[in-house]
């Protein structure tokens, strides 16, 4: 086995399922709102102005506010799902929940696996700090029947483990080559001499431009001329 992961269901939007932070804060931002146009309303149509002390409640949502800031540091998001089944990359084919694919039979392939549990979120003010690693994403057709599966990466190790199973299938052409294959493969993960080799070879083979291998590598100056003098010329 090469890699495997729990297979993720979402159940719910998120946006129904909120952290203790998310909801604090925009309870804490409603009741400013409320309040401020409660006070404002008093003050424009009955035409009384009211001592200042009345703005003294704001505080205690600014309050709320200021602890779900401090919550949302060590928090994570919901799952918003539940985890059934098992995904797994084996030599020559993929396994979910026991049934096997073969590679060579999976047709408009899809595979985004870049979240991890732990990854902090792009929530810079507000919201929880870390995510939980489920938005990882297979989708392929079998036999004229779309598969789509999340799944879950539960660290950054795990990441590189799934990225490692990916370099050795497609380098190894056990998943038929086609050139939206290789996106599969994150940036920093392109460096790998396997890949490096493998883009080579497509070079070789007349089955990719030069310039488009040294880029998709990321070669930059010496390193790019010594690759294009062994391999495009």
């Amino acid at each position: 086995m090469l890699f495997s992961a729990s297979i993720f269901i979402p159940e719910k939007p998120k946006f129904f399922n909120l952290t203790r932070s998310e909801k604090l804060s925009y309870i804490s931002l409603g009741l400013i709102f409320a309040y401020a146009l409660i006070l404002l309303l008093i003050e424009r149509f009955l035409d009384y102005k009211l001592p200042q002390y009345f703005y003294y409640p704001v505080i205690i949502p600014l309050i709320l506010q200021i602890v779900s800031s401090i919550i949302r540091l060590t928090e994570f998001e919901n799952l918003n799902g539940y985890f059934e089944g098992k995904i797994s990359f084996e030599e020559n084919f993929l396994t979910i929940n026991e049934i096997e694919y073969k590679y060579s039979d999976l047709e408009n392939l899809v595979i985004y696996g870049n979240s991890f549990s732990g990854e902090k979120t792009k929530n810079y003010r507000y919201g929880p700090m870390y995510g939980n690693g489920v938005e990882n994403l297979i989708s392929f057709t079998y036999n004229e029947i779309k598969i789509e599966k999340h799944f879950q990466l539960i660290s950054e190790r795990h990441l590189d483990q799934l990225q490692n199973a990916l370099v050795h299938i497609i380098t190894t052409e056990k998943l038929p080559y086609k050139r939206e294959h290789l996106n599969f493969i994150n940036k920093e993960y392109r460096s790998f001499i396997l890949f490096e080799l493998f883009i080579g070879k497509l070079i070789k083979e007349k089955r990719m431009e030069c310039h488009e291998g040294i880029h998709l590598i990321g070669l930059k100056s010496k390193k790019a001329k010594e690759f294009e003098a062994k391999y495009c010329n």
